[in-house]
């Protein structure tokens, strides 16, 4: 049997209309176009994919990337002024961080935020670690420079704990002498 002129794969007959003895096989898997690289769902997993207007808010994965970058900036703020918590935060950031980048490439999906969440829980982090073990390190000093302090009714009293302190924290960061005056209201 020879093809007649204008029909071809298309499917289109001569007239135009839909060629209906060429229909698809039932039982044939076809893929749908741009479609093909999702993979199979199977069972009753959400869908990674939602039609634009449905829903309400961003969706989970979205907010665990949000969540991670305000642990992350909470973190980096807090381990300014008192680093324990900024150290618990910042651990907080990069569980959640890595938890929300997880889920955004197992949904094939973004968090946003999540990134600079882990980037800035990292820094905390890092610079709580480091506080903790100075403080660690010169505990012995710190402790009793900031005993005698208390016990000094006078300001030549803690001229007096200064100078007796301030040398002995000098000696054990390896510091020139005097520097500790300079920068000793730190403490």
């Amino acid at each position: 049997m020879s093809e007649q002129p204008g029909q071809g794969d298309s499917g289109v007959g001569t007239s135009g209309r839909p060629d209906l003895s060429k229909r698809p096989d039932p039982n044939e898997r076809t893929e749908t176009p741009g479609r093909a690289e999702l993979p199979e769902r199977g069972g009753n997993q959400p869908s990674p994919w939602r039609p634009p207007g449905q829903g309400q808010g961003p969706r989970p994965v979205e907010r665990l990337g949000w969540r991670a970058l305000w642990l992350g900036a909470g973190a980096i703020l807090i381990t300014l002024f008192f680093f324990p918590v900024g150290l618990i935060l910042g651990i907080a950031a990069l569980v959640v961080g890595i938890k929300a980048r997880r889920s955004a490439r197992r949904q094939h999906s973004v968090a946003p935020g999540a990134i600079a969440g882990l980037v800035l829980g990292g820094i905390a982090l890092a610079f709580s670690t480091f506080s903790l073990g100075l403080t660690m390190f010169l505990w012995p000093e710190l402790s009793g420079y900031q005993t005698c302090v208390g016990k000094a009714n006078t300001s030549t009293d803690e001229k007096a704990c200064r100078d007796d302190y301030y040398p002995k924290i000098e000696k054990k960061l390896n510091l020139p002498e005097g520097s500790m005056s300079k920068y000793g209201n730190l403490f």
